[in-house]
């Protein structure tokens, strides 16, 4: 894919070359004028992609010309890296200065070419050629059966016809959002035709919208739908006339059925009927609906209006269904055709799984089961299908997928590495994403801003499903994409020869460099489709092991750029390769071993390096990490096991974000001062001598601290004004606190979240009245804590509580009761008496607006009313 080819090959040019006192390898005047060449044709092609104006071959031939380059330049700048000699340093970089000026000249030739298509499809255009359409074209409506979308009916319905006095002139826009086969139509289908809905309003159309979008066939297909008029005009404005004038004065219902073009809203909004200068409010405004379904939620472009409209918007957003209603749906949809849903049964499970509680899957499934005689052997053939191929329209998930643009399609794509249905940390997608070079700085955004707003575009389009939110900060914690998605994508992008997700339990041993040397991105994960292109040889650069079971794969090592989640196992079999691992920007691994201190200190471009470790004896440290790990100058994200031990660095690491490590109580003076810009810090403290936490005021950017302090360590935490000002999460584990240092913690009002396990040193905590000022999420575990008082103007703005083990404590304060906000309540393993203090609280807060969850877990004591709230922020 040529979007995919230059975002890597523009990267690469990046961080090899155009880094500012980050040279590798030494370039004449000549070599830097090919690289400042090579780069700027490099943005003019990715601009010609974007705009979508060449052809298939043209992009075959751009992404042919990326791939070829990229290897080669990275190959000749390896064997510099890895040169013994001078000699053989001077070869390879006339050598590489060789290929550097071919690239250019190379891209220059694509340019000319890319640019005479561009002309020639301005000249196509200029001529006229125009989308036929077909006149009077009926728009037919068919009524849809729907289960466990009652609720979703009746909301839709109250908004279509409440009429709020206040509000009677407004035109409203209701707007239904879900992804592609979860019924949108069908909900919008059902609204249409019941009866309540159908005596409300005057007149009634329905305009389903095409893919391509032509504003003719629209507003022609608009006025059909509304007037049954058979001459309709060829003009266009002509038509919009009649619509306009046929609308006025009427109460009408508009449904645009799958509207995604925000050109063709704007379109029909100018045919509505509006307030004209002098007019009388009630001929433009009488409580007229707009009903829109659409995949993609796009709130600068669908939620305008003009100087014309007064307009209201509301959103439904459709989720998918439970396993319950999912089988329901099942079983209706063979009661149909009289068949006896019990014959289905053994396969039930698999079913749900299967279709996740997407509605077209399941009646896609229901029908090829309804038709078959041995429903076993057919459900393993539909269950194979659905896996490989899914059950989407696959024209239509195309035409949504080349509506993206360039730098979204490589991030789409990539979601293909992870496993088929699996959550997936949003933090560790970001900094893969950055890794990979997929995330543009715009505006002097860091990279982690950028990359969310991307992947917000994502959930916009319904293309990324919202797993689950940080209850504390608001946002997307972790994502998922749909299987039915996750099939597209992944057929996708190994079409384009880019990616291959290897089943290492079930290919032959024998096969495996064959499919680990065809692709750019190599996954290792359980899947039940054998689906394999193999385009061309490719150097991989990405490899994601989420299966141990690799040992024996061979894999290049020449230009691999990130090993994620590796098992240690697996590096130790290789360690002559190690010396290739150069270009390293993302490392996580299960265990440090010897060898990989030459491998981190050797890579410039290193990003992020993570070692899980294994636990060891007692939980105290077993191994000191080489001091050569903080060389790396681009290391941002450095989290280390508790496992291991690494002394301070002598240099300052500006770039560093990230830190997990032991607490290098043998050199607190100084040592917070080398990560001026660090954003989260997590301290494992293991030490028999009083330990005091001071400098940490040096982090003056310091958003996220967590202190694990061992049993039997001492922690003194730090005065007020020594504090990080900018500090939002704390979590501290066993550090023993005094009634001191929780006020000092109660004074932070940036603080949001705050986690206290086992970190009491009484049994008792009384909140002075006034503190926690902005504290939103709050989280005690205390076997030993009794009490807990909270004075009246304390914990003003909690939202989310959680008690865990708090096997002494009787009561929760009744001041909570007062919190207007609070929204909800989680026990975990508590004793009796703390739940019935806590239906007490929901009882007194029943007259309250914002409803308050209870959800009660491991207590011998569980009740009916258990209520899901949002997962805390772990």
């Amino acid at each position: 894919m040529a979007c995919v080819a230059l975002t890597s090959l523009t990267t690469t040019m990046k961080l090899e070359f155009l880094q500012p006192n980050n040279p590798r390898v030494p370039l004449d005047d000549e070599a830097s004028i090919s690289i400042n060449s090579l780069f700027e044709k490099l943005s003019s092609l990715q601009a010609f992609v974007q705009e979508k104006s060449g052809t298939r071959e043209m992009e075959m031939k751009i992404r042919d010309f990326a791939l070829e380059a990229e290897d080669r330049i990275e190959i000749q700048l390896s064997n510099f890296l890895l040169a013994k000699n001078g000699e053989d340093q001077q070869k390879a970089s006339q050598k590489l200065n060789q290929i550097l000026q071919e690239a250019a000249e190379n891209a220059a030739e694509l340019l000319k070419l890319s640019s005479s298509i561009s002309k020639e499809a301005v000249k196509n255009e200029s001529e006229g050629s125009v989308i036929p359409w077909t006149k009077h074209s009926p728009v037919m409506v068919e009524e849809g059966r729907m289960v466990g979308r009652r609720g979703d009916h009746n909301r839709i319905v109250d908004e279509l016809i409440a009429d709020d006095d206040e509000l009677a002139v407004l035109t409203k826009v209701i707007t239904i959002v879900g992804m592609t086969g979860i019924g949108k139509t069908t909900l919008a289908t059902s609204v249409y035709n019941d009866p309540i809905v159908a005596s409300h309003f005057d007149v009634r159309g329905w305009v389903t919208m095409s893919r391509e979008y032509n504003k003719t066939q629209t507003l022609h297909n608009l006025l059909w739908a509304l007037t049954k008029e058979p001459n309709i005009p060829d003009d266009d404005d002509d038509a919009a006339r009649q619509v306009c004038n046929f609308l006025r004065g009427k109460k009408f219902l508009i449904v645009l059925d799958n509207l995604w073009n925000p050109q063709a809203w704007h379109d029909i909004l100018l045919c509505l009927p509006g307030e004209e200068e002098g007019g009388d409010e009630e001929e433009w405004g009488n409580g007229s609906r707009v009903l829109q379904t659409t995949t993609h939620l796009r709130t600068n472009d669908l939620f305008v209006g003009d100087d014309r409209h007064c307009l209201e918007f509301y959103v439904h957003r459709m989720t998918l269904l439970n396993p319950e209603e999912s089988w329901v749906l099942f079983c209706n949809l063979f009661s149909q055709r009289n068949k006896a849903p019990e014959v289905y049964e053994k396969i039930r499970s698999q079913v749900v799984k299967a279709c996740e509680g997407l509605p077209h899957s399941i009646v896609v499934v229901a029908k090829r089961l309804s038709k078959c005689d041995n429903v076993n052997q057919e459900w393993k053939k539909v269950e194979k299908e659905i896996e490989l191929l899914g059950v989407l329209d696959r024209r239509a998930l195309t035409h949504t997928y080349n509506q993206l643009p360039q730098h979204l399609k490589v991030c789409f794509l990539y979601f293909g590495v992870f496993p088929k249905r699996s959550a997936i940390k949003v933090k560790l997608l970001f900094r893969l994403w950055i890794a990979e070079g997929f995330i543009n700085p715009l505006g002097g955004k860091e990279l982690e801003s950028q990359a969310y707003k991307y992947l917000l575009e994502f959930i916009s389009r319904s293309l990324i499903l919202i797993d689950n939110w940080s209850s504390s900060y608001g946002k997307v914690k972790n994502c998922r994409m749909h299987s039915a998605l996750h099939s597209f994508c992944v057929r996708e992008a190994q079409k384009e020869g880019i990616f291959c997700a290897l089943n290492t339990q079930q290919l032959p041993r024998g096969s495996f460099r064959m499919f680990a040397n065809s692709c750019r991105w190599l996954s290792l994960y359980t899947h039940k489709f054998d689906y394999y292109v193999l385009l061309r040889t490719n150097n991989p650069r990405s490899i994601f092991f989420f299966q141990e079971d690799a040992d024996e794969m061979y894999v290049s090592f020449k230009l691999i750029r990130v090993l994620a989640f590796v098992p240690s196992s697996f590096l130790k079999k290789v360690p002559t390769r190690l010396q290739d691992l150069i270009f390293l920007r993302y490392l996580s691994v299960t265990e440090w071993f010897e060898g990989l201190d030459y491998v981190v200190s050797t890579n410039r471009n290193l990003q992020t390096l993570v070692v899980s470790g294994k636990e060891s004896q007692f939980g105290a440290p077993t191994l000191y990490l080489p001091s050569t790990i903080w060389e790396s100058p681009q290391l941002q994200h450095l989290e280390l096991d508790k496992c291991y031990v690494i002394d301070p660095p002598s240099m300052d690491k500006d770039n560093m974000q990230t830190l997990s490590w032991v607490c290098p109580t043998h050199c607190r003076t100084g040592v917070y001062c080398r990560f001026p810009n660090i954003k989260i810090l997590k301290v494992f403290v293991f030490c028999s001598n009083p330990v005091i936490l001071d400098n940490l005021e040096y982090l003056e950017r310091l958003e996220r601290l967590s202190i694990l302090v061992s049993f039997g360590c001492i922690v003194t935490l730090p005065k007020p004004s020594m504090f990080p000002s900018q500090l939002k999460k704390l979590r501290l584990n066993g550090t023993n606190l005094t009634g001191r240092d929780l006020k000092v913690i109660g004074m932070l009002h940036g603080l949001e979240i705050l986690k206290l396990e086992n970190a009491f040193c009484g049994k008792v905590w009384e909140v002075e009245d006034g503190l926690f000022f902005g504290l939103n999420f709050l989280l005690l575990e205390d076997k030993t804590l009794e009490q807990w008082t909270v004075g009246y103007r304390s914990f003003p703005r909690l939202k989310h509580l959680i008690l865990r083990f708090c096997d002494c404590l009787k009561e929760i304060p009744k001041v909570m009761a007062k919190i207007h906000i609070l929204k909800s309540i989680e026990l975990q393993w508590c004793c009796p008496s703390l739940i019935t203090s806590t239906k007490c609280i929901k009882e007194e807060r029943e007259d309250f607006a914002v409803d308050l969850e209870i959800k009660i877990k491991g207590s011998a004591c569980i009740t009916d009313e258990e209520e899901s709230i949002p997962s805390d922020d772990r």
